[in-house]
């Protein structure tokens, strides 16, 4: 046996020793990214002009829609007919963005505002590499260079720029992404502001973000039938904004000699996979759409697109949009973009100067990053001309050259020539992108593998050390881990409820806490007599059985023929009446017998009062919250509800009530379902306590029961206060 000081040594042995493996992980799972600190100004990226290039527009209007799959867009069955018609004119030009990983809101905005590949860190602490807020103040991206060029910048959708970007717009109007059943009103309150802000000429940059169909997702897939509506309305508010922008450019054209012209880009933050979520890397969920429309297009040579079908149009890297606007801008390229310009929006041979000089400037900006990655190009940026015979890296040589190319071009005015420097640009350009991304995601299998290794060599001397401590034990409560669990478990889950990413995949956190449960019942009933449990069946059997049906269960999700169940009319609320009824039924035979354990209140019948009191005001709440749980899921559906559900839909208590009011009172009672929880306990151990010493304390009695009795007037307080909500709520609404 270990003496008490050994064990101390062995334990902060074992403790090191996990401490190193996760470090060893973490830094294989978490590569390291190149970050250039500070924002890009015009002297820092190369040109061969002494002046910049005049920008090709001078407004711009970013609309985002969030998970706008590239089908949606720019596919057969798109609703989106009016930028469609401008593709098939060649007056607008379509893309397939191609996201990366993780693919929800936060970590895209990054990507299309700074041109960087987000990891799953960032997703994780929402923050950037080397920030230490939420917002991306401390980070070069094309909203802060628009603003340092004395643009006006107005934003109206998604509040989650307005955390990123703090004091960078001049006009804002946030909405929530936290209601996900609200599919009209969010997109309505940025709507709104087309015909009222827009129309105006106080802004040099508009971006709307749009969350209305990236509900209609979560709720219905995007086979809802609220799904094609929803895109038939964001392609209106499309053209109005199109209206509006068309008649401001041709007047001011007409009264500025330098007026250029404004460029709408719409685009989707990520897709969405076939059940509607997103988040990982299936190709729906990473296939963004993405348009470039102006009303100077329409000046241009017009062409006719017969590509109707989302997967034939060109797929970019949605990073490519912050340099492609950086030039068509005559701003800067922000210090950490990974993207490259996009060439296809330059009609071929249209103006060799302005492209060459672009992707000079998007290969100046790469070389730049690329050089804290590999210090021996410095040479070739710094000094082009005299290395371009320089063949020690090829790379290095083929940006020298490229330059070289460029400069004779100026001179010669030869086609010939720009193309030559253009293929050589475009080859040092796809170099460094992807030698830059594969090193920001490049996991590192050897340090990952050696960390697991250490940590389970760790994870089985702790339990090698807790086996031997509970041999010289008398008495362990084998049930205790797994109570703390469940709470903690229980607390976690409703954190998590706070984050939109864990709502839109919530299923996976109810796989591992119901796994992980019975896993742990399963281990602790080994410590407990069948005979004790009263029970013919071996208690860890049916515990593993468990497990089976569960992974039964996850594997029949994950083959879609869950899905079966919306083919039968009415099927799946039956199925939730079912479910909601086992947990009525579960708590109310958990709170029976109650009174038939040891632990029961049996002091005298004051006590006895409170302690069945309490449970019948548990009951109530648990019936009351199933209910309005099931009548708030059955209000944002299109499915067929039979006349014994619609009745609870016209309960004069919830009728009068939005969703979010409903979702309120729901919440509401939960949390005094928790206090009564604790009433419930604490009367129950105190009796307990009473019970033991009745004999020596006879005056402690009546003290614990005068305890008991205000604990619960305490929780009639709490529900009292509940129910007046509701009325309050109820008379807000009809007043309404």
């Amino acid at each position: 046996m270990f003496s008490i000081g050994h064990k101390t040594i062995y334990t902060c042995i074992l403790a090191f020793i996990q401490i190193a493996g996760i470090a060893l992980f973490c830094k294989g799972f978490f590569p390291y990214k190149i970050y250039l600190p500070g924002y890009a100004s015009k002297g820092d990226q190369f040109s061969l002009h002494e002046h910049p290039q005049d920008p090709e527009f001078d407004r711009l209007v970013f609309v985002v829609i969030d998970a706008l799959r590239n089908d949606f867009l720019i596919g057969n069955a798109s609703g989106f007919d009016f930028v469609n018609s401008h593709i098939e004119r060649g007056s607008a030009f379509a893309f397939t963005a191609k996201a990366t990983a993780p693919t929800v809101t936060l970590p895209r905005i990054k990507a299309l505002t700074t041109g960087t590949i987000p990891s799953f860190l960032d997703a994780i602490l929402n923050i950037a590499e080397s920030d230490t807020s939420s917002s991306l103040d401390n980070h070069d991206n094309w909203i802060y260079q628009l603003k340092n060029q004395n643009k006006t910048i107005h934003f109206f959708g998604d509040d989650t720029w307005m955390r990123l970007f703090p004091n960078m717009f001049a006009k804002t109007d946030g909405t929530t992404s936290f209601y996900v059943s609200d599919t009209t009103e969010v997109d309505l309150n940025v709507t709104r502001h087309i015909k009222t802000d827009l129309v105006k000429d106080d802004w040099d940059a508009v971006i709307l973000h749009y969350l209305g169909l990236d509900h209609i997702g979560h709720l219905g897939g995007p086979q809802s039938p609220l799904m094609k509506p929803k895109q038939k309305e964001m392609d209106q508010a499309i053209e109005a904004m199109y209206e509006i922008v068309a008649a401001q450019d041709a007047k001011r054209i007409q009264e500025q000699t330098n007026a250029k012209g404004t460029l709408i880009v719409v685009c989707g933050d990520h897709g969405m996979n076939e059940k509607g979520n997103h988040g990982g890397s299936s190709i729906g969920e990473t296939s963004a759409g993405l348009v470039f429309m102006s009303p100077r297009f329409e000046s241009g040579p017009v062409k006719q697109n017969s590509s109707t079908r989302a997967l034939e149009f060109l797929t970019i890297d949605q990073i490519d949009i912050v340099p492609t606007l950086a030039t068509l801008f005559s701003f800067p390229i922000p210090k950490n973009n990974l993207g490259k310009v996009i060439l296809q929006l330059y009609s071929p041979k249209q103006d060799f100067v302005r492209i060459l000089d672009s992707v000079l400037r998007n290969a100046s900006q790469l070389g730049q990053l690329l050089s804290k990655l590999m210090p021996e190009i410095s040479r070739y940026l710094k000094t082009p001309f005299a290395h371009a015979n320089d063949a020690t890296l090829a790379f290095g040589q083929s940006y020298a050259r490229a330059i070289s190319l460029h400069r004779q071009y100026l001179t010669a005015k030869e086609d010939s020539v720009a193309e030559q420097a253009l293929a050589l640009y475009d080859q040092f350009i796809g170099f460094a992108q992807s030698h830059l991304a594969n090193t920001a995601s490049d996991y590192n299998i050897h340090l990952m593998s050696i960390g697991v290794a250490l940590m389970a060599c760790s994870a089985i001397g702790f339990i090698y050390l807790s086996l031997l401590q509970r041999q010289q034990e008398q008495h362990v409560d084998v049930w205790s881990f797994s109570r703390y669990f469940s709470v903690s478990a229980l607390a976690m889950y409703a954190s998590s409820m706070f984050t939109s990413s864990f709502v839109e995949e919530e299923q996976y956190t109810w796989y591992y806490l119901l796994q992980t449960v019975t896993l742990l019942c399963a281990i602790s009933s080994f410590r407990v007599p069948v005979a004790h449990v009263g029970l013919t069946l071996d208690p860890a059997g049916l515990c593993f059985a468990q497990l089976v049906l569960v992974r039964i269960a996850i594997a029949w999700n994950h083959s879609h023929l869950s899905d079966l169940v919306l083919s039968y009319p009415g099927a799946q609320w039956h199925l939730m009446a079912v479910v909601l009824f086992t947990t009525v039924v579960s708590g109310t035979t958990t709170l029976y017998r109650l009174s038939h354990r040891p632990t029961a209140v049996d002091v005298n019948s004051t006590a006895a009062i409170i302690h069945n009191a309490i449970r019948a005001t548990m009951l109530a709440i648990i019936v009351l919250i199933s209910v309005l749980v099931f009548v708030y899921k059955s209000r944002i559906s299109d499915g067929v509800i039979s006349d014994l559900y619609a009745i609870l839909q016209n309960w004069p208590l919830v009728q009068p009530l939005d969703q979010v009011e409903l979702g309120r009172l729901i919440y509401n009672y939960g949390v005094a379902g928790l206090f009564v929880l604790g009433a419930l306990s604490y009367v129950t151990k105190r009796a307990l306590l009473m019970d033991l010493e009745h004999q020596e304390e006879p005056n402690m009695q009546a003290q614990d029961v005068q305890l008991g009795m205000l604990l619960f007037g305490s929780c009639r307080v709490l529900i009292r206060q509940n129910l007046q909500l509701t009325i309050f709520l109820t008379q807000t609404t009809k007043e309404s």
